[in-house]
């Protein structure tokens, strides 16, 4: 089965911020890292879903080092994914090079950091990848779920039955973290293209603007990509817009190939076998094509006889021999040659009168 995938993607500083540290990857292109995001929609479609990816970034630390952050790891994947056009993404290959060009800026009591959360179409399956809060969703028949996994101390503290005064739960992973200090583990699944309709990935500044419910009631609408976009990132700023907002909606379709595509083969295969059967026949009908009997022929004397077309040449008697396109006659009398078909239907008949050599 052949999918296509329609896509669309929005990011905006928001309410509050002054500075937009999200970034993303979408349709092979990031933001700048000084930016304000793309207040006009960007929408595409993957016509060949063979290793698309889609990614976004939200970039954290001060003095404009998380949208350095979110800038690095945006436009390394781009990078990463022009140096391998012919092989497919490794998640932790991809990962390990990022994270060492933002440790590589940090001073030594910096701390500067990006989530990272991707969904990779291959031919067979969807694949996803997440590295801190940013999340993924799929959607469909009007049920939302979350796919990824948000590192963050939240279960943790939950787990121990710990009351977090915190309005915000503290990431636990994120690119921009030193080997010394931690190892990273993103979180990496498999699907199927018949699993979801739509997949939605977004920063926090809509997750923590929207319940899942208020996200899965925006994507139960009958709207397309571009329209549940700019849904998702209205409905957010009117819910405060803390944060930068970054939103990229990817729908789902099953290939249906036009009418006219799919007769149009048919009526050319009828129209090759009508001319084929039209030349065989053409070349198979009888035709006379030299013939230069004068009326009467005198003993050893021979004539140019040839035609085209299955048929069966026979004589009368053995007066005259038939060879290499001439009727030759052999002795004085008369003979009578007649052409037929497979269905011994005659063709062609001629009477030959052979008068004596008189030399």
């Amino acid at each position: 089965m052949k999918y296509i995938i329609n896509g669309a993607c929005k990011s905006v500083i928001g309410n509050v911020r002054e500075n937009n540290e999200d970034n993303y990857y979408f349709d092979f292109k990031t933001l700048k890292e000084d930016n304000e995001g793309n207040n006009k929609i960007k929408i595409t479609q993957f016509e060949n879903t063979d290793n698309v990816v889609c990614s976004v970034f939200d970039g954290m630390g001060g003095e404009a080092k998380g949208e350095r952050a979110s800038y690095l790891a945006s436009s390394t994947l781009k990078q990463y994914i022009q140096e391998n056009t012919n092989s497919k993404l490794i998640w932790e290959e991809y990962i390990e090079t990022a994270n060492e060009k933002i440790c590589k800026e940090m001073l030594p009591n910096q701390r500067m950091g990006t989530t990272m959360a991707a969904v990779q179409f291959l031919e067979n399956s969807i694949n996803i990848c997440n590295i801190g809060d940013s999340r993924i969703y799929g959607f469909k028949n009007k049920k939302l779920e979350q796919l990824s996994e948000d590192h963050t101390d939240a279960k943790i503290q939950e787990k121990l039955n710990i009351n977090n005064t915190r309005t915000k739960a503290r990431l636990t992973q994120h690119l921009g973290i030193r080997k010394n200090e931690m190892i990273l583990n993103p979180y990496k699944n498999k699907y199927d293209y018949t699993k979801f309709e739509k997949i939605l990935l977004c920063t926090d500044g809509v997750t923590d603007m929207l319940t899942d419910k208020e996200i899965e009631h925006i994507m139960s609408k009958k709207l397309d990509s571009k329209d549940i976009v700019d849904a998702l990132v209205e409905k957010a700023l009117e819910k405060g817009g803390t944060d930068n907002i970054t939103v990229i909606v990817l729908e789902i379709k099953e290939e249906k190939r036009q009418f006219y595509k799919m007769i149009f083969p048919i009526i050319v295969t009828i129209m090759i076998v009508f001319i084929v059967i039209a030349i065989m026949m053409r070349n198979n009908r009888f035709e006379v094509i030299k013939n230069e009997y004068s009326g009467s022929i005198m003993a050893g004397q021979s004539f140019g006889f040839e035609y085209k077309g299955n048929a069966n040449v026979d004589f009368s008697n053995e007066k005259v021999e038939y060879k290499d396109g001439k009727i030759t006659a052999k002795e004085e009398g008369t003979t009578v040659m007649t052409i037929t078909d497979n269905n011994e239907n005659v063709l062609f008949q001629q009477t030959i009168k052979i008068f004596p050599n008189q030399e």
